[in-house]
């Protein structure tokens, strides 16, 4: 009988543990607020400021640069980001992703894509 007492006991554990693991994967890092953006393009650094609102793992909010401005949309999974827009450059629409993830809380880093012109790095800092 003990055996068997252990073994539930066991079971129930295992249970609980992975019920507790689960829960925890499903907790999202903070993005909401205004962010200083510096992508490293090929004409050298580009500032530019992303804010965003966040309302559980949805993203929505602006995106400002030198180039233009545009409305974002994005998707967090814990501690990590992407965000899409389209960038109207003259006529020419600029479809760019943005994956990237937080250093610390107040700091994220990772790529900025531009379809067909390649990937480039970025630094972010959420303003105070």
């Amino acid at each position: 009988m003990t055996t068997l007492r252990f073994a539930r006991l066991a079971v129930v554990g295992a249970l609980i543990l992975g019920a507790a693991t689960a829960t925890a994967q499903r907790v999202l890092a903070d993005f909401g607020g205004t962010w200083n953006v510096t992508v490293e393009g090929p004409q050298g650094p580009m500032g530019s400021v992303l804010t965003l609102e966040q309302k559980g793992d949805t993203l929505s909010g602006k995106f400002s640069s030198e180039i233009g401005e545009a409305p974002v949309s994005g998707m967090v999974k814990g501690d990590s980001v992407k965000i899409a827009l389209g960038l109207d450059m003259g006529g020419q629409q600029l479809s760019l992703q943005i994956t990237g993830a937080l250093k610390d809380a107040d700091n994220m880093g990772g790529v900025v894509e531009a379809v067909g012109m390649g990937g480039f790095p970025f630094v972010a800092t959420r303003k105070k």
